[in-house]
């Protein structure tokens, strides 16, 4: 038999026991991720397309992670400045990166002196979207086709002029891609921005030029420009009736811009996967599918972190054979 005294001690400790099991339990709630709100940096300037979809995905974010997910824009330096930021934020998962393909792949291999390593600094959290492009001459162009085109620069080599929205861009590559695998030559003309690269098709300016689907759809649809191919694998839906280039006789052409999710490289592997979970089911809405799929863009099939990792680190050794043999190098 236990005395009063031992059963009164044993009572007090177990009393004890179960406050500390109850203060534990407390505390792991309160710092159970997220708690707060989470800052998803944008690379580029509100309105863009970009930024459409940043605010389009932070919204279903919100509903899945149960904390508001806050679009902060901080263009500059061709995404350098937004990645540099991000990458020295605290690794906890509340300051997220609304990465690109120029972040994680181009700019490594076009900047000798870059500010951040996306290799070292940057974890992949999850793949977002993807973009074609639309390879497209103006409105009235005498080349109605990806053959009439290639046709014409083997005839007039270096006298085809195109455009893209700045060198080391990606319409820039996408350009060099297709002198590789046609064996043509163009001379290339870099602008700031689409807009510029619209006007000087609808003016003959230069002939030639591939352009985001979701900046060049409308021009297209119009009649202002005219869509002879698509870049992507497949056809897009939204231009059901415009080739791919793989099907206009260029097989192992394929080139598509990505969106995607990263974070600081220390960050908690359990976060990582709460967050790529919440874009897994944001990319699941039917609604957020049909808005972006109908200006041109592909919401892929989710991938795990370690998937979207492998999938970087091809990019990379695809894109960077080309761009070293025409020493493409930016300041």
């Amino acid at each position: 038999m236990f005395s009063r005294r031992t059963l009164l001690s044993r009572l007090t400790l177990s009393l004890a026991c179960l406050g500390l099991g109850a203060a534990a339990l407390s505390a792991r709630a309160q710092t159970a991720y997220p708690n707060k709100a989470v800052r998803l940096v944008v690379p580029y300037t509100a309105g863009g397309i970009t930024d459409v979809l940043a605010r389009a995905l932070a919204e279903r974010m919100r509903s899945h992670l149960g904390q508001p997910v806050i679009v902060e824009n901080r263009p500059g330096a061709n995404t350098a400045l937004a990645a540099k930021m991000v990458s020295s934020a605290e690794p906890d998962g509340y300051t997220v990166l609304f990465a690109t393909g120029a972040t994680a792949v181009l700019n490594p291999l076009l900047y000798p002196k870059l500010t951040y390593n996306p290799e070292k600094e940057l974890a992949p959290v999850a793949r977002i979207a993807l973009t074609p492009m639309i390879m497209v001459v103006g409105g009235k162009s005498p080349h109605r086709t990806l053959s009439d085109l290639i046709t014409a620069a083997r005839d007039t080599p270096a006298k085809l002029n195109y455009g893209s929205t700045g060198t080391g861009s990606s319409p820039h590559l996408a350009g060099e891609l297709l002198q590789q695998e046609a064996g043509i030559s163009m001379l290339h003309v870099p602008y700031n921005g689409s807009s510029p690269v619209h006007v000087a098709l609808m003016s003959g300016d230069i002939q030639f030029a591939a352009d985001p689907a979701g900046s060049a759809m409308a021009l297209a649809k119009s009649g202002k420009l005219h869509a002879v191919a698509v870049t992507s694998k497949v056809r897009l839906s939204a231009l059901p009736d415009v080739p791919t280039v793989a099907e206009s006789g260029y097989p192992n052409f394929e080139v598509t811009t990505w969106f995607g999710l990263m974070v600081p490289k220390k960050a908690p592997e359990s976060v990582v996967q709460r967050l790529n979970a919440a874009v897994a089911a944001s990319g699941a809405d039917p609604e957020f599918r049909k808005q972006f799929e109908a200006l041109g863009m592909v919401i892929p099939k989710p991938l795990s972190s370690t998937e979207f990792s492998t999938y970087i680190a091809h990019e990379r050794s695809a894109w960077e054979p080309l761009i070293r043999a025409k020493n493409i190098v930016l300041e």
